[in-house]
């Protein structure tokens, strides 16, 4: 009983108190809980009072309305569910810190301000349209393409958790327009143009004392991993395996700090095909071993590439900076190469050297040939300008 009240049974939960009121009418149980005990006490006098004077008990009250969930609220759901681990990836993977970042900054800066007060039931593929292109129009194609992204990601949460019907994803459809700006295009270094920077490196590493810039070079050339891929390897089995002359690659380092620990957190690789082997040049193995030599043999599970204390490396500090050097240093001219290019470069030198697209696809770490081909499938310089001589010559041979 709820202090005394015959017929009302209190239950006490963690955030609430209800009390439940139970009469039997006809040999049928009937039961309804209420949030006082003063509603509680009323419908059990009608109820009784039905029974005797009709037979039949009253309606219950109407339940409380249920607070609409926003856009603002999707948002906060899909934040908290990727920092928690709740929400995942379609993969079922977690999500990077760097990728929870951008989309909490997307939302938080784009979405909430323009619609978060909208219901999100209520909202329409025009809605989404129209701000995509306010924002495209107001800042960039990129930021329009980002917001989109983080939008419809909060809403495919938004659709797990039955706040709007399956399959009426407002984001469906919708496109971002195009960014006409041109972009950089990656510089496709020679091998000529990658051994000269790796002399510039070794002069560098040499004046500074040290060993890091030629051989981190010389690995990302040599074997085509992402830079957060070399900075996340351990020495061993599990990473840089000298002995068996391949590079084992199991993890990534992430681009943002922990704000606990001030370190980057060392997240699972890129995709589930980036998980992967990768065969390394006997002249780097030599120089590799004379860079863990030079580093103090570290033992096995260290990071290959480290600071003083043996904590992975800022990704857009000192390597970057050994990079510019050593490239300023080889008088490259314009368009500068960027630490990214070396991928480019290895790739366009493994399909020159004859490597089937699917083989080089394997060892980038992509599940796709076609992928493999609309980005790394370049040609030399010299290469394009032989073509006028090339055709010259065949057409004239007999046929």
């Amino acid at each position: 009983m709820a202090g005394g009240h015959p017929g009302v049974q209190e239950r006490r939960g963690s955030k609430v108190t209800t009390y439940r009121v139970r009469v039997r009418t006809n040999g049928v149980l009937v039961s309804r809980s209420f949030t006082t005990v003063a509603a509680a006490l009323a419908w059990r006098a009608e109820a009784l009072e039905g029974i005797v004077d009709r037979g039949v008990l009253p309606a219950p009250a109407p339940p409380p309305p249920r607070r609409v969930a926003t856009v603002a609220d999707a948002a906060r759901s899909l934040a908290r569910g990727m920092v928690s681990g709740a929400v995942r990836t379609r993969a079922g993977t977690p999500y990077k810190p760097s990728v929870v970042r951008k989309y909490e900054e997307q939302l938080r800066t784009l979405i909430v301000p323009a619609i978060g007060g909208l219901p999100v039931g209520a909202l329409t593929r025009g809605d989404v349209q129209r701000l995509v292109d306010r924002i495209a129009a107001e800042r960039t194609p990129e930021h329009a393409r980002k917001a989109l992204v983080a939008l419809r990601v909060a809403l495919r949460v938004a659709e797990r958790d039955g706040l709007i019907e399956p399959g009426s994803n407002p984001c469906s459809g919708v496109r971002a327009p195009a960014d006409q700006r041109i972009e950089r295009a990656a510089r496709i270094l020679t091998p000529q143009e990658v051994s000269g920077i790796l002399k510039s490196a070794m002069a560098d590493d040499a004046r500074l004392g040290r060993s890091f810039g030629a051989p981190l070079i010389a690995l990302l050339f040599g074997t085509g991993l992402r830079l957060g891929e070399a900075l996340a390897l351990p020495w061993g089995v599990e990473g840089l395996d000298l002995d068996a002359g391949v590079v084992r690659v199991r993890r990534s380092l992430d681009r943002v700090r922990d704000r606990e620990t001030g370190t980057f957190a060392f997240v699972a690789p890129k995709t589930r095909t980036s998980r992967r082997e990768v065969p390394v040049r006997p002249s780097d193995v030599a120089m590799l071993r004379r860079h863990r030599l030079a580093s103090g043999r570290p033992a096995d599970g260290a990071l290959v590439f480290a600071d003083e204390r043996g904590r992975a490396l800022t990704p857009n500090g000192r390597p970057r900076h050994a990079f510019t050097r050593a490239v300023n240093a080889a008088g490259l001219g314009d368009p500068a190469p960027k630490l990214h290019d070396l991928r480019h470069a290895y790739a366009t030198a493994l399909l020159a050297a004859g490597l089937t697209v699917h083989a080089v696809a394997e060892l980038l770490g992509h599940s796709s040939p076609a992928l493999v081909m609309a980005r790394y499938g370049h040609a030399y310089a010299a290469e394009k300008a032989a073509s006028a001589m090339a055709l010259e010559r065949f057409c004239a041979r007999p046929f």
